[in-house]
């Protein structure tokens, strides 16, 4: 048995895995295949030259377009930038549709859902929406990792409601593409949890979007009064490590959840003026049980 519990691709995932892009997300998934089933091919599409040699050392069968893999009844994995995965899972439906699972690693679903939502019962039957939640400040594939979904959370978003329980037709069409996905992700070590893609992308505004703006505002704020990173201790460094991300895979991300994400900063913003009153009055009481609040809501730390 493989890390994960699984040491094949499940039965109706039977061919080959294509990855269109190898950066850390797709590197990852790319490497994790070559190391846990050697035996599966692997396909690449990839722009940058770099990483694309470096995962053909790695066995990955570079190719410029879909039409040049072995699709059917094999996976196809979007791991583009937001604006990227929407406009090619558009673009490249006749080609991805003949496969038996179509993913993506995109940190927004409702995009992506309804960019291939629009293909119907096609789309039912074979996309699944996936946001796994690991990643990496840095970029690239020499950054990518074998072990990086082990043990991660990964939310599955189907394109339909995904009811067994309605009998033929898209919903039970769209539970049983929901059923391969969460096979694939658990091939890989992850752990899926099946989510709708509207309730998944409000939970990102605070969880994945917020603390990416505030460690970038805190970043930046560090550096105007002319403290350098290696000053930083312990927590500064922590608190600052995802200023690292490149804004490159964000900008797409924060153009789509806009509104969302400024009316989530404009809560932080209230509690920060509160904390900033209150150490203008001396009161550092005050201050001191908005710290134990935080320390409850972490919860015991090892």
């Amino acid at each position: 048995m493989g890390e994960a519990g699984v040491s094949t691709m499940p039965p109706e995932l039977s061919g080959a895995v294509t990855v269109v892009g190898l950066g850390v997300m797709g590197g990852s998934v790319a490497k994790c295949l070559r190391h846990r089933l050697p035996e599966v091919p692997v396909y690449g599409i990839e722009p940058d030259p770099d990483s694309a040699v470096l995962a053909a050392r790695d066995g990955v069968r570079l190719v410029r377009s879909l039409d040049r893999c072995r699709l059917a009844g094999g996976v196809v994995v979007f791991a583009t930038p937001l604006d990227t995965t929407v406009e090619l899972v558009g673009k490249t439906a006749p080609e991805w549709s003949t496969a038996a699972l179509t993913t993506d690693v995109a940190s927004l679903k409702a995009p992506v859902i309804e960019a291939a939502a629009a293909h119907g019962a096609v789309a039912a039957g074979t996309f699944v929406g996936a946001h796994p939640m690991a990643g990496s400040e840095r970029s690239g594939y020499a950054a990518a990792r074998a072990d990086l979904f082990q043990g991660a959370d990964v939310w599955i978003s189907p394109c339909a409601p995904a009811d067994a329980d309605r009998g033929p037709g898209p919903a039970s069409t769209a539970a049983d593409a929901v059923r391969r996905a969460c096979a694939f992700w658990e091939v890989l070590g992850a752990r899926p949890r099946v989510v709708g893609a509207e309730d998944h992308d409000r939970v990102m505004t605070w969880a994945s979007h917020l603390p990416q703006l505030v460690a970038s505002a805190l970043a930046t704020t560090l550096a105007d009064a002319g403290i350098a990173r290696a000053a930083l201790g312990p927590g500064g460094r922590d608190a600052t490590r995802i200023a690292g991300s490149g804004a490159r895979m964000w900008t797409p991300l924060l153009r789509a959840a806009a509104a969302a994400d400024a009316g989530a900063l404009a809560a932080l913003e209230e509690r920060i003026r509160a904390i900033r009153g209150m150490l203008e009055q001396g009161d550092v009481e005050g201050v001191a049980q908005l710290l134990e609040q935080g320390r409850r809501w972490c919860g015991p730390q090892d």
